[in-house]
């Protein structure tokens, strides 16, 4: 509206053409300027604070089947009685995929999940060493931009660059945990995976134990969720990991030892783990 208050302005002193001329560039750049100076008020006025980077839980909930998982109890699976005294895994790297494609690597994402009695380390890390029993199935990860998300992704094990040199530290990595292949070649690379009880078929019984390791078997879980969580309201999200489904392939009691030894096999539980035995569960409550 300040360009024909000029115009008017003009045509009034016609007869004083240069002085009004002079007048009429003067008030057009003072308009001008006030304009630019009410505008840039108006910007700094609707300037949005960042919002501030939040928290989501990722729960990875082990089941059999239906049931809930749990040590020491006797679980009928396909014609055979499994009882579980462990279960160890990494997961590593996480990252979240926003809904335009864009990747959040959480930092320093390595977490030992697992649920174990008392577990006997003498001989591994020192002459004498008890890991105390524990149960973890929650990790919380912090400073998520906010945004919505539609894919969650993590890894099983322990990538190549502190598999392959157990001195670097990021996260959790630890040898102190008994998580680092012994049995293999000491302490040369981590245990990505170990679980083990007795498996029972008719009168026979054998302990087991199926453990991943070496960076071949290093497998990427890739989530896409049914509807995207938005970072700022979400708690998280629950994945349900079914242990059955990690011996999808495989007989128990004819193969009561998977490890490097029976490379074919590991690769198989391996494989299993990230193909088949972790699906969606729930958002967080």
């Amino acid at each position: 509206m300040a360009a024909p208050v000029i115009e008017h302005f003009y045509f009034i002193y016609n007869p004083l053409t240069k002085t009004v001329k002079t007048m009429k560039r003067f008030l057009t750049f003072a308009l001008a300027a006030a304009l630019f100076s009410s505008c840039s008020d108006d910007d700094d006025n609707q300037i949005v604070t960042p919002v501030t980077p939040g928290e989501m839980s990722l729960t990875l909930d082990a089941r059999i089947g239906n049931e809930d998982f749990a040590l020491n109890k006797d679980f009928a699976v396909a014609g055979q009685t499994l009882n579980f005294n462990k279960l160890r895994y990494w997961v590593s790297n996480v990252v979240l995929v926003d809904t335009k494609g864009a990747e959040y690597k959480v930092p320093d994402s390595y977490f030992l999940m697992e649920e174990v009695s008392d577990l006997d380390l003498s001989g591994t890390i020192n002459d004498k060493m008890t890991y105390p029993a524990n149960k973890r199935e929650t990790i919380t990860l912090k400073n998520i931009p906010a945004g919505e998300y539609k894919t969650i992704k993590f890894g099983i094990g322990v990538d190549s660059k502190y598999n392959d040199n157990l001195s670097l530290r990021t996260g959790e990595l630890t040898i102190a945990n008994g998580m680092s292949n012994i049995a293999w070649m000491w302490h040369s690379s981590y245990l990505f995976t170990s679980v083990g009880g007795t498996v029972k078929k008719g009168a026979d019984s054998k302990a087991f134990t199926a453990e991943t390791g070496l960076n071949a078997n290093y497998k990427t879980v890739s989530i896409d969720l049914p509807t995207p969580v938005n970072s700022s309201t979400s708690k998280g999200f629950v994945l349900n990991l079914d242990v059955i489904k990690v011996f999808d392939g495989i007989d128990v009691m004819a193969n009561p030892a998977i490890n490097a030894m029976t490379a074919p096999l590991m690769s198989t539980v391996s494989t299993n783990y990230a193909t088949k035995a972790i699906i969606f569960g729930s958002e967080a409550k």
